[in-house]
């Protein structure tokens, strides 16, 4: 199911940021493992559900602040580093964010032209 799939790969990537920036040995301290249940908590009451996409490329912003300046740190710092311990699933993000990101320009495109289309006509 998608959002076990993104929960696990969060706490992925909350377990790498702890491990480098907080030195935890035996899991997750306890600001990363209540950053880990926040996220976990917003993901199951998306209302995208399995059509999510990831949390940049959204419109709708769930997190209060200072919890998305938590994950955008963590996320920030392990993302490169996923290449390394999970590259499989660093290499899903990068290619299903580069076809988000064409689909939308291909979308916003459309809408350019429909816009141009319906200033013609008047």
């Amino acid at each position: 199911m998608q959002k076990d799939r993104d929960v696990e790969i969060v706490n992925i990537m909350i377990g790498i940021f702890c491990k480098k920036k907080h030195r935890g040995k035996n899991g997750l301290c306890e600001e990363c493992q209540e950053l880990a249940d926040y996220a976990k908590a917003r993901r199951e009451k998306c209302p995208f559900g399995d059509n999510k996409t990831f949390c940049s490329n959204c419109k709708i912003h769930c997190y209060k602040p200072s919890m998305r300046q938590k994950i955008s740190a963590a996320m920030r710092f392990s993302g490169p580093r996923m290449m390394f311990s999970h590259p499989i699933i660093a290499f899903k993000h990068v290619s299903e964010t580069i076809k988000y990101k064409l689909k939308e320009k291909k979308k916003n495109k459309a809408q350019k032209a429909l816009q141009q289309g319906e200033k013609n006509e008047k």
